[in-house]
């Protein structure tokens, strides 16, 4: 996975004020013609059931209309399972 120039850091928010911060930035992308961003997620295991929540509601997200409509062309997950590559 290469570094894209722009990223959103969603480590740490509960997934209803995540995929707010999410849309912003890739409306934010668009605009600035990117072709990708770098979605951070965190891996999951700071919390009690030490399972990840927030990547999985993400990835989902970014994959179904909401994101398509956001211009989501695929979705590419972080071999070290902290993040996620959006390729716009």
């Amino acid at each position: 996975m290469t570094t894209p120039s722009l990223s959103v850091d969603l480590h740490g928010l509960r997934p209803e004020a995540a995929l707010r911060r999410l849309s912003q930035a890739l409306h934010t992308a668009r605009v600035r013609g990117a072709s990708e961003l770098l979605v951070i997620t965190g891996r999951g295991l700071g919390n009690r059931t030490q399972q990840p929540v927030l990547r999985d509601k993400v990835e989902r997200w970014l994959r179904g209309p909401d994101g398509r409509s956001l211009g989501v062309r695929a979705v590419e997950r972080d071999k070290r399972g902290g993040a996620l590559l959006a390729r716009l």
